[in-house]
Order: C-alpha cells, then sequence, then structure tokens
C-alpha cells in the first residue's frame, strides 16, 4: 500500500510488526515510494523500468530480496509499507588460521524510511530485525548455516548504524578533474572481453586468495574480502548503458570498459555514472589490478602505468561529460600516481557519505573478534549500486 490512509500507525516497538520480503507488487511499491529520493534525472515509469532491468542481471537474478517493515495484520499485497531496504546475497573469501574459503553474506541497501512516517522509530526497528534475519537468510547451503559478517554503506554518518552493529571502516577517496586532451593517453582501452581477461580471471583471484593466506599466518584476526566476478562488472555496466539509452538516444552505448598497461600489469576497470546536473556525472574507477612491486624500479614503473591510466580516465571522463573520475581507499602506490597527474589533489576522508560498514559476528564462530576488511575500494558507489573495492564490490545505502 503506497499511500495508506490509516486511523493509527503503530508503534515502532510494537509487536504487531514484522520485517516480510516483498510479494512483487509490493517491491513495486516500494520502488514507488523511494523513487521521490533515488529516481535522479528519470521519470517515475523509466526509473522503475531501471530497476527491473538491473534486477535481471545475473549478479542480482536470484540474489536480491526486497524487505518491507509492515503490520502482521494487514494481508498481503495491501500492506501498508512502513519502511524498506534491500539486500543482497554474495560470494565472499574469509582467510583465517592459515586458510581461505569460500563464503556467503549480505550487502544492504536501499534502506529508505517514508517521510510522512518518520520519527515513529520505524528504521531503527527494520534495522534490528535485518540484523538478525541476514544472519541465517539464505544460509542454508553453508557449511556453518549462518553468515560471517554483512556490510553496507551509510549516507548519514557513522553513528545511526553502528548502533546495529555495522561498525565503520575505512572511508577515504580521491578524486581528478574530467579534462580533454589532443592525444589519447598512452595506455591500452579496455573492452568487455578485456576486464574479464584482466581482472576477473582465475589468476588474478588466485593471487589473492594466496596473498589472504600468507596474511592470516602472520598476524590474528580474520581477513575478509567480497569476491568481484565479472557478474559485478556486467551489473554495472547494464546500469551505465540503460542511462545512455534513456537519456542520451542520440549516442551508442559506451564500449570503453577501462584501461590497461601491458607491460607494467597494472589495469582498472571503470564506469559512469549520470545525476540530475553535470557536476554529478562521475567516471567511478571500479577495480585495479596490479602485481606488488619488488624493487625500487618495478615501483616506479608501476606508479608510471597508474598516472597513465589516471589520465586516459579523465580523458574519457570529459567525452562523457563527467564532471570527475573518483576513486576510493588509494593505495600508498596509487597516490603516487595522482601526485605525477595533479599535485594538487587531496585524499579525502568521508565522515557523512557513502560510510563503508561492517557487521562481524564470526566472533561467535570462533574467528576471533577483529576482522580485517580488505582492499575496500569503490566499486560504482552512489545511486544505490553496489559499491566498493579493489577486491570489494558492494551496494551503496541510501538513508532518506
Amino acid at each position: 500500500m503506497i499511500a495508506a490512509e490509516i486511523p493509527t500507525l503503530p508503534a515502532g516497538e510494537s509487536a504487531d510488526l514484522i520485517l516480510v520480503p516483498a510479494t512483487a507488487s509490493e517491491r513495486i511499491a516500494s520502488i514507488k515510494l523511494n523513487s521521490v529520493a533515488w529516481k535522479g534525472p528519470l521519470d517515475l515509469e523509466t526509473y522503475i523500468e531501471r530497476e527491473n532491468h538491473l534486477l535481471r542481471q545475473r549478479l542480482t537474478r536470484d540474489a536480491l530480496t526486497c524487505w518491507i517493515l509492515v503490520d502482521r495484520n494487514e494481508p498481503e499485497d495491501n500492506r501498508t509499507i512502513l519502511s524498506s531496504c534491500e539486500s543482497y546475497r554474495k560470494t565472499a573469501l574469509l582467510a583465517h588460521d592459515g586458510q581461505v574459503e569460500k563464503v556467503s553474506t549480505h550487502g544492504v541497501g536501499s534502506v529508505y524510511s517514508r517521510p510522512e512516517f518518520r520519527g515513529k522509530g520505524y528504521a531503527k526497528r527494520m534495522l534490528e530485525e535485518l540484523s538478525i534475519k541476514l544472519e541465517t537468510w539464505e544460509m542454508e547451503k553453508e557449511p556453518r548455516r549462518k553468515s560471517l559478517f554483512t556490510v553496507l554503506f551509510s549516507d548519514i554518518g557513522k553513528k545511526f548504524y553502528a548502533q546495529f552493529g555495522w561498525r565503520p571502516f575505512l572511508s577515504s577517496h580521491m578524486s581528478l578533474p574530467a579534462t580533454g586532451g589532443a592525444e589519447k593517453a598512452v595506455t591500452r582501452d579496455l573492452f568487455t572481453e578485456d576486464v574479464e581477461k584482466t581482472l576477473c580471471s582465475e589468476a588474478v583471484f588466485g593471487k589473492l586468495r594466496e596473498k589472504m593466506l600468507v596474511a592470516s599466518q602472520k598476524a590474528s584476526g580474520a581477513k575478509i574480502a567480497i569476491l568481484p566476478n565479472f557478474d559485478h562488472f556486467v551489473w554495472h555496466w547494464a546500469r551505465e548503458e540503460f542511462y545512455v539509452e534513456n537519456l542520451l538516444p542520440e549516442r551508442s552505448p559506451p564500449i570503453v570498459k577501462g584501461a590497461g598497461d601491458d607491460q607494467a600489469h597494472v589495469y582498472c576497470a571503470w564506469n559512469r555514472t549520470f545525476g540530475e546536473a553535470p557536476e554529478e556525472n562521475v567516471l567511478y574507477i571500479l577495480r585495479w589490478v596490479y602485481d606488488d612491486p619488488t624493487s625500487p624500479a618495478e615501483e616506479q614503473a608501476t606508479i608510471q602505468a597508474m598516472a597513465a591510466i589516471l589520465r586516459r580516465a579523465q580523458q574519457e571522463a570529459h567525452e562523457w561529460n563527467m564532471s570527475k573520475v573518483e576513486f576510493w581507499n588509494p593505495t600508498p602506490l596509487l597516490q603516487k600516481a595522482v601526485a605525477l597527474v595533479d599535485p594538487a589533489a587531496q585524499l579525502v576522508h568521508r565522515e557523512k557519505e557513502s560510510i563503508s560498514s561492517l557487521r562481524w559476528t564470526g566472533e561467535e564462530q570462533g574467528l576471533g573478534k577483529d576482522v580485517e576488511w580488505w582492499l575496500n575500494e569503490k566499486s560504482a558507489g552512489s545511486t544505490r549500486v553496489w559499491a566498493a573495492y579493489m577486491i570489494v564490490m558492494l551496494l551503496d545505502t541510501r538513508t532518506s
């Protein structure tokens, strides 16, 4: 029920409130409700079309759950939606005590509280219920039958979600302005199949597992990472291509999906996000892949290659009327590359928006109280997308 005229609303702590998966029609109703905050430059019909288009992608087709907080006494498909959110099942890697294993987890996104219902504790109640449900939701095939952690990205600071166990982690970024240029940067453009080969191969994932294994042998505490398989990239590109088709019908969909340097073995993938104004258009670098340098000469070559790739990203951003290129939690090597491109660029530590947050329950399963979130970079964060990597792709949590 989108706009219910009901005489009274239940209190946030009422025993009659339950958090349940939305039916198909209730999911559409929740999209209509949150469209006021998140549809951006799209009209309502196109916004719903976008959501359905993204739901059909391999990444989310069988992995998304739309949750709604409702009164248990109301009939299904005619329930008043008091608050809503989404969860996405993801494959992750866990390293501990010299071993690495695949596990399943969830990301939380699209947290929405109806303006007319705010102040009644519905968002608080929803997250209390959700934090418990996600520990066992769709975990039947997992050896532990429970998740070890869940993640979200807060756009309302660090405190609200922390009260439900989602502890804030490093949330920084750097950006470079979009710039044109007479000469294309000396890099190789990456197309769809190139990204799959250079960033999503078994060899790349094998190196990640080995690094996590070694780290777990050297230091106590669990190490986790969302596995950035190729389906993540396909999802993000489906989103940008949808925007181009609907907002820029005179242009063909973008085909350059990243850039690389084969000699230095440095590669990155990106996507374009479109806002309501040109200054809100951003080219986000989703993921970097490179080998750790073993000598000063290799380090310098890696930095130079990164700088060239960043210049190529600036050119691509300019070509698509993006305002800037942005990337999250840059490593020291990447920061040195940025300094070559723009010495004035600053590392920004976010305190309000897109705060990486993780709820760890592994201590209850004998994995200790400490957890290290590996390579938490940006993977298309903003406007309700999975975000974050150098190896983590998660969904933005938008709270209005």
